[in-house]
């Protein structure tokens, strides 16, 4: 019996009180049972099931949580805690809060700089320069970036068994791994989008930033900038992005004659998974985004001097078009299509490396039927 797709998006939405270790494992014959137990022709599951479900899964959550000087240790000082407690560890490191605390310690970081650190000095607090933001947001930038090997590195302190100690569903061993590459259909459209934005921001800055950063001449051989009050759209600015919208143009039939080629003579790939954007992807994605909107609404706002923002919207006008190739061809070509080799073979011309194994963390027990 096939279940009703609203109501499955329904049920796993109220599944969602659960821990995400219990729903990877149990979600799927959850929303069976759901879906049996339910009226005939239900598109929801209903408000008493639904507040049983929340109720029992924050049960769960709590009753599978560290005691509180456990998580604090782990929080404050990195310490292990107790075998039992591994699971909860493991959603900590891999669920979708684990991005939102690194860009909301960078915040707290900054909150602090701005508002307590002058309290405590006898200063009046101040909001923060537009300076610190930028500079808050390029640090979570660099966390983020850095998240793959820093899920490493914690699985390996936290999750790995010392000697002795008990093995549970949520050990994990080192092993042989896939090589996990980010899919083609879904997150090619969420990449061309987020460039499609920030070449809108930075094209709108270009066009609307007050002054700008010119070279000048201040004695032999010597080169300095100085701000230059623009009266209106420079001709050669238009021509320079008209320029890069019509060579991304062009590129972008290269890439789609690329594509056709190449995409179906693809070399096997067994050692490869493809996976779907996690949320540290997305929060990466979205940081970077906010980072150069803010410079350039920085810009053509009068903050700063129109610079920055010349070389990102000719950059985004550029590769744009390609992109846009690259997200219809994900959707109409195979399934198994790997982001990474869409864009090697669209924008250098050049067929898909073939993966190889890999060493990694595996589960030390593998749940079988």
């Amino acid at each position: 019996m096939t279940t009703d797709p609203r109501f499955e998006r329904s049920a796993r939405f109220w599944l969602r009180a659960y821990p995400r270790r219990w729903r990877l494992r149990r979600a799927d014959e959850m929303v069976a049972l759901l879906a049996d137990l339910a009226a005939p022709g239900a598109t929801r599951v209903d408000v008493r099931t639904a507040a049983g479900l929340v109720r029992s899964g924050w049960a769960t959550r709590a009753r599978t949580r560290p005691p509180l000087r456990h998580a604090l240790a782990y929080r404050l000082f990195d310490r292990r805690v107790p075998a039992r407690y591994r699971g909860w560890v493991r959603d900590d490191l891999e669920g979708a809060s684990a991005p939102l605390r690194v860009v909301g310690s960078v915040v707290l970081v900054l909150v602090a700089v701005s508002v307590l650190l002058p309290l405590a000095t006898g200063d009046r607090p101040h909001a923060p320069s537009w300076s610190a933001v930028v500079v808050a947001l390029g640090m979570s930038v660099g966390l983020l970036s850095r998240g793959r090997r820093q899920l490493q590195k914690q699985s390996r302190k936290h999750l790995v068994p010392d000697g002795g100690e008990e093995v549970t569903a949520d050990t994990l061993l080192f092993g042989w791994v896939m090589r996990d590459r980010l899919t083609a259909r879904g997150t090619a459209g969420i990449l061309t989008v987020a460039v499609g934005v920030v070449g809108l921001g930075a094209v709108a800055a270009c066009l609307a930033a007050p002054t700008r950063l010119a070279a000048a001449a201040c004695g032999d051989a010597c080169v300095g900038t100085v701000t230059v009050a623009r009266s209106g759209i420079s001709p050669a600015l238009l021509v320079a992005l008209a320029g890069a919208l019509a060579v991304g143009v062009l590129g972008s039939l290269l890439a789609r004659r690329r594509l056709r080629r190449l995409v179906p003579v693809r070399p096997a790939q067994h050692a490869r998974r493809l996976v779907r954007p996690t949320p540290r992807h997305r929060m990466l994605l979205v940081t970077l985004s906010g980072c150069i909107l803010g410079v350039a609404w920085v810009e053509g706002t009068g903050r700063a001097d129109l610079f920055f923002s010349v070389g990102v919207a000719a950059g985004a006008l550029l590769v744009l078009p390609a992109l846009l190739v690259v997200w219809r061809t994900s959707w109409r070509g195979p399934a198994d299509l790997a982001l990474v080799d869409a864009l090697r073979i669209a924008f250098r011309g050049r067929q898909s490396r073939v993966d190889t194994f890999q060493e990694g963390l595996v589960p030390a027990l593998v749940a079988t039927d």
